[in-house]
C-alpha cells in the first residue's frame, strides 16, 4: 500500500499547502516532514514494531482533508461521556472549538494551535517538537505536514484544575476524509489533574483520524489519563503520543478502547527523573473485524523509576488485536521495578491476538519482570457457574465480564469507571461466539 499511499498523500498536500496558515517558516517544516515521508514512506509489516498492523486496510483510506459541520452543543453534550464538573475540551475534525469548550481558569489555559499559527508562527515552532525520521514517528510527520490545529493545554506549577479535564475529539465528516491533529500538555511541577480524552464520532463516515500528541510532567506532578476510544465502525485511529516525566512524578493511563474499525496506539514515554512512577493500564475489544494493535515503549533513564502495565485484550469473530510493550533499563537507571502482564482471551476460532512483552535491561541493580498469557474462557470455570444453576450464555458472560474487571476496577474516576463498565457489558458478544471450544 506504501507507494499508492504516498502518491495520494502528496497530491494531497499540494492541494492544500497554499491554504495551510504558519508563514514561509511553517511551510518549511511541512514541506521538510513530507519530504521524509515521500523519501521513507509509512510505516510497513517489516518494520519491527509494526508488523501486527493491516497496512492494506489503512491504505484504502481517504487522505483529503475535508472538514465535517460544526456540532450542535446539545447534541455533543448528550453524546459524550457523562462527567459532572469536568471541563470540556473541544478538538472538532482535528481543530480546537472554543465556543464547545470551557473557558480557561486561574491555574490553567488552553491555548488554540490554529489561531497561534495564525498569529504567531514562531510561537507554534517553538511550542511543537520535530517529528523524527523513524518508523515510529512517521504518522506524526504526516500530522506535521497537515495539521491545521489543536490545542496546548498547560497546567500551572502547583496548580489543581476545579474539575476533570475532558479532552474530546469530535469527528462531524459526512464523506470519507482524514483528519489531523496536535495535542501539546504540559503539567507544571507540582500540579495535579484528572485528564479525561475521549474519542467521538457524530457521523457514520470512514474517518481517517491521525493525531500526534506530546506531553511533559513536571517533577512531583500527578497526573490521573483516562481515554475512551467509541469512534464509529468505520474509522481508522492513529495516534503517536510522546511524554516525558519529571523527578517524584505520577502518570497513570487507563485505556479502553471500543470503538473503530483500526486504532494503532503508540506511546512512548521516557522516565527522565529519579523516582518517577508510572502505571499503563488497557482493555480493548476486537469484535467483528475490528483491528486493535496497541505499542508501548518506557524507558527508564533514572534512578529508582518503577513502571506497572496491566493490559488485558479480546477477541471475537475475525477480529485481530496486538500489545506490543517495550521497557528499556538504562544504565543510570539503578534500582528500577517493572512489570508486565498482558492477557488475551480468543472468543472465536478465526480471532488473533498477538502479545510481545519486552524487557531490555542495561544495568544489574533492578527488579523487572513480565508475564503474557493468551487463551480461551475456562472450561472449569464455566462448569462451577453451569452447577450452581446458571444458563450458558450467562455464565459465559459473566466470565467474559469478570476478565475485564482486571482493568476496568482499576480507574479511578467512578463515572468514567461505570460508564466504560456499562459500555463493555452492552457489546459482548453473544453465546455463540463465547461457545468454549474442546
Amino acid at each position: 500500500m506504501n507507494g499508492a499511499a504516498i502518491e495520494r498523500i502528496a497530491a494531497s498536500h499540494a492541494d492544500l499547502a497554499g491554504r495551510l496558515a504558519g508563514g514561509a517558516d511553517w511551510a518549511g517544516r511541512r514541506r521538510s516532514a513530507l519530504d521524509t515521508l515521500v523519501a521513507r514512506g509509512l510505516p510497513e509489516r517489516r518494520d519491527e514494531n509494526w508488523k501486527y498492523l493491516d497496512h492494506v486496510r489503512i491504505g484504502e483510506y481517504a487522505f483529503d482533508v475535508v472538514p465535517g459541520a460544526a456540532p450542535d452543543g446539545k447534541a455533543l453534550a448528550g453524546a459524550r461521556l457523562p462527567i459532572a464538573g469536568a471541563l470540556p475540551i473541544v478538538v472538532v475534525d482535528g481543530r480546537f472549538d472554543a465556543a464547545l469548550s470551557a473557558p480557561a481558569a486561574t491555574g490553567w489555559q488552553v491555548i488554540d494551535l490554529g489561531a497561534l499559527l495564525a498569529r504567531d508562527p514562531a510561537a507554534a515552532l517553538a511550542a511543537l517538537r520535530i517529528p523524527a525520521a523513524d518508523a515510529d514517528d512517521r504518522f506524526a510527520l504526516l500530522a506535521e505536514a497537515f495539521s491545521e490545529g489543536g490545542v496546548v493545554i498547560r497546567v500551572d506549577a502547583g496548580s489543581a484544575p476545579a474539575g476533570p479535564l475532558h479532552l474530546l475529539h469530535v469527528a462531524t465528516a459526512a464523506s470519507p476524509a482524514a483528519q489531523h491533529a496536535r495535542v501539546v500538555i504540559e503539567i507544571g511541577a507540582g500540579a495535579r489533574i484528572v485528564l479525561v480524552e475521549e474519542f467521538l464520532s457524530l457521523g457514520g463516515a470512514a474517518v481517517f483520524g491521525n493525531l500526534a500528541g506530546e506531553m511533559s510532567i513536571g517533577a512531583s506532578a500527578d497526573v490521573e489519563h483516562l481515554r475512551l476510544h467509541r469512534e464509529n465502525a468505520a474509522t481508522a485511529r492513529i495516534e503517536t503520543w510522546v511524554a516525558r516525566q519529571g523527578a517524584g512524578s505520577r502518570y497513570r493511563q487507563y485505556l479502553v478502547a471500543l470503538g473503530g474499525r483500526v486504532l494503532r496506539s503508540n506511546l512512548r514515554l521516557a522516565l527522565v527523573g529519579e523516582a518517577a512512577e508510572c502505571q499503563l493500564a488497557g482493555l480493548f475489544l476486537a469484535a467483528g473485524e475490528r483491528q486493535v494493535d496497541l505499542y508501548t515503549e518506557v524507558g527508564h533513564h533514572a534512578p529508582r523509576t518503577r513502571t506497572v502495565q496491566n493490559y488485558r485484550g479480546i477477541a471475537t469473530d475475525r477480529g485481530r488485536g496486538a500489545l506490543n510493550g517495550r521497557i528499556v533499563v538504562h544504565p543510570a537507571a539503578r534500582g528500577a521495578d517493572a512489570s508486565q502482564s498482558i492477557r488475551n482471551l480468543l472468543l472465536s476460532p478465526l480471532a488473533e491476538l498477538n502479545a510481545r512483552p519486552q524487557l531490555e535491561i542495561h544495568v544489574d541493580d533492578v527488579r523487572c519482570r513480565h508475564g503474557a498469557t493468551t487463551g480461551t474462557l475456562d472450561a472449569a470455570q464455566l462448569f462451577y457457574l453451569l452447577s450452581r444453576g446458571l444458563d450458558e450464555a450467562v455464565a459465559k458472560r459473566l466470565l467474559t465480564f469478570a476478565f475485564c474487571q482486571d482493568v476496568l476496577a482499576g480507574i479511578p474516576l467512578a463515572e468514567f469507571r461505570d460508564y466504560a463498565a456499562t459500555q463493555v457489558a452492552g457489546i459482548l458478544p453473544d453465546d455463540e461466539l463465547l461457545r468454549v471450544r474442546p
